[in-house]
């Protein structure tokens, strides 16, 4: 079987896991890592991960890293870079990303022109992929749908208390904890994020053979009695502490699809909070299918586990979505960009010895 060579762009919290599960992967080759700040750079792969020596050298050179001959990029950074995706592919080497891009063709068609033109300029592809978005959001229902046969609504909720999540740009900008009602409101990243959700739900619609003609978006939230204690420093009394998110958009079929987020912290018994929101698990993923057939499919992780563990799990879940995608993105016909209705079934590795069909 033929391995491929892939750097590991960014190196994060989904980025390092990313780079943990390219060095255990028995098809993958670590062939760069590219860095973000001073004190990375220089360093050996393995010591930004607390892993052994590598050999590989992170860098901050973006030329350096093109001239390394790779086959693919785990693109991982935040925020992204939409011309620097483009380059990458120009470039000759496949992408892989936890960026937007699932399904950009109704929301950005401007996007996937230029992501289409830039992978046939390569002749490579681009793939975007994860957990949620990238697999609870559209990979995962589109599954459960071939259990139905007339699908009224399907609904994708994700719950978490988010008080150990460490990406603070994650939690103070897109998931507008610790922000004002007034800031939420007026958050620049409203309509990109919007967006964001419209695209696994049109992925949804399409692998149902149909379209969404209307789409709707609503926002609440509730607020903090008290200063409360997170990964990310103090969130003040007043300002936000769960965020409510629902994106929905109907089908021409008449389906119903809804992507629903509860993000908050201080913990479940929102002890802290001003309010009370009935949320409809601790903490985990949601998949309801309604119709002929209803199905409530759950998502957790062992109840054993910490919170902190939880937390780790989750966004290395994200990573190896990622990891595991390489052979199938790198190996996938007709340069383009490939969807999750694109590729075939992506599965972990664990050796390379399967017995032949």
């Amino acid at each position: 079987m033929k391995k491929y060579r892939v750097v590991q762009w960014a190196t994060g919290v989904v980025g390092s896991s990313a780079l943990r599960g390219i060095l255990r992967h028995p098809r993958l080759e670590l062939a760069g890592v590219k860095v973000y700040s001073e004190d990375k750079e220089g360093r050996d792969a393995g010591d930004l991960i607390g892993a052994g020596k590598t050999g590989i050298v992170a860098t901050r050179d973006v030329d350096a890293i093109l001239a390394l001959d790779a086959d693919c990029v785990l693109y991982c950074p935040l925020p992204w870079d939409l011309g620097e995706i483009c380059r990458l592919l120009e470039s000759g080497v496949h992408v892989i990303t936890p960026c937007p891009y699932w399904f950009p063709f109704v929301q950005s068609p401007d996007v996937a022109a230029a992501i289409n033109v830039a992978c046939k300029q390569g002749n490579v592809n681009m793939h975007a992929s994860g957990c949620n978005p990238g697999g609870i959001a559209e990979r995962f229902p589109l599954t459960f749908s071939g259990w139905c046969n007339q699908i009224d609504r399907i609904t994708m909720t994700e719950c978490g208390d988010c008080t150990s999540y460490s990406s603070e740009g994650v939690m103070r900008e897109l998931m507008n904890l610790g922000k004002t009602p007034d800031a939420a409101r007026n958050n620049p990243l409203k309509a990109m994020l919007a967006k964001s959700w419209y695209e696994p739900i049109d992925m949804i619609a399409d692998g149902l053979g149909t379209h969404v003609v209307s789409y709707a978006a609503k926002h609440d939230f509730i607020l903090a009695a008290e200063p409360i204690e997170t990964a990310v420093g103090t969130l003040e009394k007043d300002t936000i502490a769960l965020n409510h998110y629902q994106h929905i958009g109907t089908t021409a079929a008449g389906t119903v699809i809804t992507q629903e987020q509860i993000w908050f912290v201080g913990g479940t018994e929102q002890k802290q909070l001003q309010a009370k929101m009935d949320i409809p698990r601790e903490s985990g993923w949601r998949i309801s299918l309604e119709g002929d057939v209803n199905l409530n499919v759950d998502v957790d992780f062992p109840p054993e586990l910490s919170h902190d563990e939880r937390v780790a799990q989750g966004l290395s879940t994200t990573a190896f979505h990622l990891v595991n995608a390489v052979p199938l993105v790198c190996e996938a016909p007709d340069p383009g960009i490939k969807t999750h209705l694109d590729l075939p079934m992506v599965t972990g590795c664990m050796g390379t010895d399967a017995s032949a069909r």
